[in-house]
């Protein structure tokens, strides 16, 4: 399964998702990657954070392979990596840009973290990118997480067709379609 995390803002709300989502996964006895496809290596630094943590006595080490990945990369080798490994999840660039779009493109999930997009400049134009994923990849299920705020993802909601807006506590049990 492809797992991409996206919003339109680019900030660390979105590296910390994919990495615990991964680590989550990883913890199932699930053979995972995480793939930093954004520039700024968000991801990359919470696998590494996640590595110390172990090495520093945490009782529990997921088995979780990182690596970065440049935008114009992303879409050949995910041909390659999905026989590899049971689930890859994606830490997406935020903006708009070839390497986004090939994540939402290849994924079955897409999740939007809380407070990733919360004005309505930027809720547009992330309906617009997931509308032109789904035209390719209609199957793309959408999630919008979200904490003690969650007008933005609601307000988000309405303008994604079949859109679901989930509690970070629920969310691992609605990405792996789970019985709660």
């Amino acid at each position: 399964m492809i797992i991409a995390i996206t919003d339109e803002s680019g900030g660390i709300e979105k590296s910390i998702l994919a990495g615990r989502l991964a680590a989550s996964r990883a913890l199932a006895g699930r053979k995972v990657l995480l793939l930093d496809a954004d520039p700024r290596q968000g991801a990359m630094a919470q696998a590494k954070n996640m590595h110390d943590m172990a090495m520093h006595g945490s009782p529990t080490r997921p088995r979780l392979m990182a690596r970065a990945i440049s935008a114009k990369g992303l879409q050949p080798e995910l041909e390659h990596l999905v026989t590899c490994y049971h689930d890859i999840v994606i830490d997406s660039e935020g903006r708009d840009s070839m390497g986004s779009r090939s994540a939402l493109i290849a994924a079955r999930v897409l999740v939007v973290p809380p407070n990733g997009v919360v004005d309505g400049a930027a809720q547009a134009g992330l309906a617009r990118r997931i509308a032109y994923a789904r035209s390719i990849n209609p199957e793309l299920r959408v999630l919008l997480a979200t904490d003690t705020q969650a007008a933005p993802a609601h307000a988000l909601a309405a303008q994604i067709p079949l859109a679901r807006v989930v509690s970070l506590g629920q969310l691992y049990c609605a990405v792996f379609n789970l019985p709660r």
